[in-house]
């Protein structure tokens, strides 16, 4: 699928109410674009202190306009800046880590990345 000819529309125009009359404010309802499901095998490599190079294989759970959120079995600490590749190591971008949360025995992790290189995960 290419991120190209993905429609990404503007969310949150109306916001629902709850049932104590505040206001439902959702992770979705906040979205200004639409998340697309995906499912492909992605490297993401990083430095820590010292200049110790990191690598984690990780699967990419759901793609939006900036930004991708993967699921891996490492931990990658918020702020962390991070290079993205394929499986087949071709460059997708540069991300920033923005959440990286347990799930089961993996993590997942938010990573915002406005400057894509490749148009397909």
């Amino acid at each position: 699928m290419s991120f190209e000819d993905a429609a990404f529309h503007m969310e949150g125009e109306g916001r629902e109410s709850s049932l104590n009359s505040e206001t439902a404010d959702t992770a979705e309802s906040r979205r200004l674009y639409e998340r697309l499901p995906l499912n492909s095998q992605l490297h993401i490599v990083w430095a820590e202190k010292k200049g110790v190079q990191r690598q984690v294989r990780a699967r990419a759970v759901d793609v939006s306009k900036y930004g991708v959120q993967v699921e891996s079995e490492k931990s990658i600490p918020t702020g962390t800046v991070v290079f993205v590749y394929t499986a087949q190591f071709t460059p997708i971008s540069r991300a920033s880590v923005r959440h990286c949360a347990p799930k089961g025995m993996n993590y997942r992790i938010g990573l915002y990345m406005p400057d894509r290189f490749v148009d397909d995960l």
